[in-house]
């Protein structure tokens, strides 16, 4: 089963609002374009889900999910592995990072007791590669409880220079699941947010400056 992410080229974005999915009316102007749609997201998870299948058939996974940004592809995953009867177990996590005097920083892990995961297979899901620091924080707890094996889902891989991405680095870990390699755009929705708004976006946008500098009255 191919496990290539779906490239989306530089600049391809769509700009028709008429070919836009739904969105709340506070958000008119807060885009750019969509980078991804809500069709193009369902069909790549199905068919991640059909590549863990194969892997994973006769064994039970547990799908850890990474809050929030991660929880609506998340939840789309499990849905597909349902339909194709692959058993699996569910946690959620949030990996908070602080910085302190390292410039990478460091990474609180809340949610689970990470112990749990000896001798287990285990998929991590998450919602985008960008700096790669959280993840480069997190892998080595849990592999130091020594599950069965480890590996990384991720719905969108941002393509940074290396001297951005602590990923580009050799012997650092990268997603065996990947979805979309996409460019490296501010982008919104499908879970991912910009101070908290446009998780309830369908499809993946890039932010407009409008839609950065807006102010939001919460009532």
């Amino acid at each position: 089963m191919e496990n290539s992410a779906v490239i989306v080229p530089d600049g391809e974005l769509i700009t028709d609002k008429s070919k836009f999915g739904n969105y709340p009316s506070e958000y008119e102007g807060h885009f750019e374009g969509v980078m991804i749609s809500y069709e193009q997201i369902c069909s790549r998870t199905k068919t991640i889900a059909k590549a863990i299948h194969q892997d994973f058939h006769g064994r039970r996974p547990v799908l850890i999910c990474v809050l929030k940004g991660a929880s609506v592809f998340f939840h789309h995953l499990c849905m597909e592995l349902q339909k194709l009867r692959q058993g699996f177990s569910i946690e959620f996590i949030r990996a908070s990072s602080y910085h302190g005097n390292e410039s990478t920083g460091n990474v609180k892990i809340t949610g689970m007791d990470i112990s749990s995961v000896r001798s287990k297979d285990i998929i991590l899901v998450e919602d985008i590669i960008d700096t790669g620091i959280t993840l480069s924080k997190m892998l080595p707890m849990y592999q130091e409880e020594e599950p069965r094996s480890l590996n990384v889902c991720v719905l969108l891989d941002k393509r940074l220079g290396p001297e951005r991405s602590l990923l580009n680095q050799a012997g650092k870990h990268t997603a065996k699941y990947t979805g979309f390699s996409i460019p490296d755009s501010f982008i919104i929705g499908f879970g991912l947010d910009f101070n908290e708004r446009y998780r309830d976006l369908e499809d993946i946008y890039v932010i407009s400056e409008e839609g950065m500098n807006c102010d939001f009255k919460d009532s």
